[in-house]
């Protein structure tokens, strides 16, 4: 049914965050659609502000009855607009004859990345797709790493705790932390735990999160770690090797890079998943979401006939050599442009590598409520407010009241 109306000449809003270089590639790759499409589909592009203005934006057009076309937005915020009843399920154009993805294509995308966008809340449905993706790793010092004696990065945690220990005892930090709900999930994973029950209505993340915590408060104590003074202080440190180690989104590889070829001495470093009990490693991988509202089938037909364009594999290569993020389909790494871009961004061509390791956060609606309690557990230990075990009796408390509603 979805597939039977006529998508022609339909004029389709779409509300986005991009700013500076990103918007600049994003408006020239819609005027390409725009121009190229058979359809005669226009997309008319709005800057609607940064991810929590533009949730703010949508939940009061969802209010007023008159949503975009099509947003981008993490899935929790979707899982958000899809409670409302407003967000049009992307799972039947997929078998459109005319207009969906054959088997062959479907495969083309990396799987992780389109789990991801399923609700366990709605069905499991798809309600959005996956425009690229980024990932949390670990960055470390190899030319100090090596002068400490160690050949690789740490494997396990009880590695990592050593190389932190040896690093203090050298005259430098171990751990910069910067904390957040993203390293948190990379934490209880790399144990072997997870996040939250199969329905997402609770949290089961209680005992690798207080061993998480305990960790943490063992490193601060014997003076290891320390917590970032400002936002990317840890890009900072890390390239003047005041630290050893630090966690952080592969969005930042391009910062760590420049930061590290303007430091005083520049040196070797590279990435890692995170140290694991499990027998292979877990990362963390994320990234915003494009959804299709509720308007009209034609309407919704050709945000679909779009959102396939932005992601087939010459577009989504283009588009992840402009954001650094990961390209969504297996293909685009095979083309001759990609691969001299990963020629000249031997981390970003590592971090690729590690997409088979990927998993994803929670996608029902209260999560980012979560994760800033997650934020504020784990700040309350290294300021020494909480034992790892009262902050995680407050979080679980907060985190399952919230999930709850």
């Amino acid at each position: 049914e979805a597939c039977l109306v006529d998508p022609s000449d339909q004029e389709i809003t779409f509300w986005h965050v991009s700013t500076k270089i990103h918007e600049e590639v994003l408006l020239e790759m819609i005027d390409t659609f725009n121009s190229e499409n058979e359809y005669g589909i226009t997309v008319k592009p709005e800057y609607g502000g940064y991810y929590p203005d533009l949730r703010e934006k949508i939940l009061a057009a969802i209010a007023a009855e008159s949503p975009p076309d099509l947003a981008i937005s993490y899935q929790n915020m979707i899982a958000e607009y899809a409670e409302a009843e407003v967000i049009q399920p992307l799972d039947d154009y997929l078998l459109c004859e005319k207009y969906g993805l054959s088997e062959e294509d479907l495969n083309d995308y990396f799987k992780a990345f389109i789990e991801g966008d399923r609700y366990p809340a709605f069905d499991n449905k798809i309600l959005s797709w996956p425009p690229n993706r980024s990932m949390e790793v670990m960055f470390y010092n190899i030319d100090k790493l090596n002068e400490l004696g160690y050949d690789n990065p740490p494997e396990t945690w009880e590695e990592f705790k050593e190389m932190c220990k040896a690093a203090k005892d050298s005259g430098m930090e171990g751990y910069c932390i910067a904390p957040s709900a993203s390293t948190f999930a990379g934490w209880v994973w790399s144990r072997g735990g997870e996040l939250l029950s199969e329905d997402g209505k609770e949290t089961v993340f209680k005992e690798q999160g207080i061993e998480a915590l305990t960790f943490l408060k063992d490193l601060m104590d014997e003076g290891s770690a320390y917590q970032i003074a400002e936002r990317y202080g840890d890009q900072a440190d890390f390239s003047l090797q005041k630290v050893l180690f630090a966690i952080g989104s592969t969005a930042g590889l391009p910062y760590y890079a420049s930061a590290v070829n303007e430091s005083p001495e520049p040196f070797e470093w590279s990435i890692a998943p995170f140290p694991h009990s499990t027998p292979e490693p877990v990362v963390d991988m994320y990234g915003p979401s494009i959804t299709v509202f509720k308007t009209t089938p034609e309407k919704q037909l050709a945000s679909w006939i779009f959102l396939k364009w932005f992601t087939s594999s010459e577009q989504t290569a283009k588009w992840a050599m402009t954001t650094n993020y990961f390209p969504v389909r297996k293909s685009a790494a095979e083309s001759e442009e990609m691969k001299a871009y990963f020629a000249d961004n031997p981390q970003y061509e590592k971090a690729f590598g590690f997409l088979d390791y990927a998993k994803t956060e929670p996608t029902v609606a209260g999560y980012q409520d979560v994760r800033d309690a997650i934020g504020e557990a784990i700040t309350a230990v290294i300021t020494g407010v909480n034992t790892p075990e009262e902050a995680m009796d407050t979080l679980i408390t907060t985190a399952n009241e919230i999930l709850s509603e």
